[in-house]
């Protein structure tokens, strides 16, 4: 159906799991669960590797730009048209905040899939994915201290910690690169046996990754972080590419990731809850235009029209995170089963909808011809302005 295989995967997570048919035991949705969020740490672990620090400093204020307008529009949509059809404030505002959270796994799974993740574009929606993943922490924190009343820190420890972990993260990043200057100590590392250079990446990955969850920041920042380290060692992104964990192993975990740890979190039962369809379609909207319009802080290369929509289209899809926060503003009665309900359809139709328009908006530069009605001069400058893109490295991994 030449569509994102991710959405087969999540309808069939959805179909299986527990708010279905019920098809699949618990122990096994654990496992397969646990697996899948396994997969998607070594996909966020691969997206680090292969990103490039020099493009991380370029697109770094455009992807926190991003990230802070991608969660803040959301929320303040789905507040005002839930409060304009008369739920209360507080009713509003929770099912606003679950509507904020991007999933980065689908982000970076389609730009895997059409070979994207090294070019600038790719590189600012995986950081911008990121910082919004961080973001969605505080936001979850908000959730909960809607009715736990905490102290401030509850709300300034998951921004601090992650903080923490990015300059730590960087300063070993800074050091490692210093080191491998020195021509020795890089001839050292591509001497290094090859299944030692992946157990050292393992270790790390995993110690990053516990570390970040202790301080209360996000494990996907931890292993980013870490992925960004190795990528300033010589050979080790040629190490990782001929060990069978990425070509083997990694695509049936984030198979799983999709399928059990999003699809099987999805409540199919409450779509079908009393006028949820109509006031679904309203936040089904909010979810949408909110995060599309923060792709106009996005905007890259000459044609800003396409790079915004494309950077927009990238911060659509949700995840579990989302659903989870709705289910706890639900069970602290912050949230009604109607606002409930329709918040689930505006998150089922983004996670389903949003890896489709991503995929589209991905392929638009590509596929883009001249305008039909285009005089001789007109298509002489298109095609002159398409020759030099592709001669710049605009339209790398997008050839294919």
């Amino acid at each position: 159906m030449s569509g994102p295989a991710l959405v087969g995967e999540l309808i069939a997570g959805a179909t299986l799991g527990p708010h279905l048919t019920g098809f699949m035991p618990e122990t096994y949705q654990e496992t397969l669960s646990i697996i899948g969020d396994m997969g998607l740490l070594v996909l966020v672990f691969e997206g680090g590797l292969t990103m490039d620090l020099k493009q991380i400093r370029e697109v770094g204020v455009k992807a926190f730009l991003v990230a802070f307008f991608g969660t803040l529009f959301p929320v303040l949509l789905g507040w005002g048209l839930l409060t304009a059809c008369g739920f209360s404030s507080i009713e509003a505002f929770a099912s606003g905040t679950a509507l904020s959270a991007t999933a980065i796994g689908f982000a970076l799974r389609l730009l895997q899939d059409l070979g994207m993740q090294n070019t600038p574009q790719g590189q600012l929606i995986t950081a911008a994915a990121l910082i919004d993943d961080v973001l969605s922490l505080i936001v979850l924190a908000v959730v909960r201290a809607a009715h736990e009343q905490p102290s401030a820190w509850h709300f300034v420890r998951p921004l601090a910690a992650s903080i923490l972990i990015f300059v730590f993260g960087s300063i070993c990043c800074v050091t490692v690169k210093h080191l491998m200057e020195n021509k020795e100590n890089a001839k050292r590392v591509e001497e290094l046996a090859r299944w030692k250079m992946q157990a050292l990446m393992g270790l790390v990955a995993i110690s990053f990754s516990f570390l970040a969850e202790y301080i209360y920041s996000t494990p996907l920042l931890g292993v980013f972080m870490s992925g960004l380290i190795f990528g300033t060692m010589p050979s080790t992104k040629d190490m990782w590419e001929q060990s069978p964990l990425p070509q083997h192993i990694l695509p049936w975990a984030v198979r799983l990731f999709f399928a059990a740890s999003v699809g099987f979190s999805i409540p199919v039962h409450a779509l079908f809850h009393g006028p949820a369809l109509k006031f679904g379609a309203l936040l089904t909207v909010a979810a949408f235009v909110g995060k599309l319009a923060s792709g106009v802080f996005g905007a890259t290369g000459s044609d800003a029209f396409l790079g915004m929509t494309q950077v927009g289209c990238a911060m659509i899809g949700r995840g579990e995170l989302g659903f989870m926060m709705a289910s706890e503003a639900r069970e602290s009665g912050l949230m009604g089963d109607v606002a409930f309900s329709a918040t689930v359809w505006a998150l089922v139709l983004a996670t389903i909808g949003g890896p489709i328009l991503f995929q589209k908006a991905l392929r638009l530069k590509s596929s883009a011809g001249p305008p039909a009605e285009s005089s001789p001069a007109i298509y002489t400058f298109f095609k002159k302005y398409q020759n030099k893109e592709v001669e710049e490295g605009f339209l790398k991994g997008e050839a294919s």
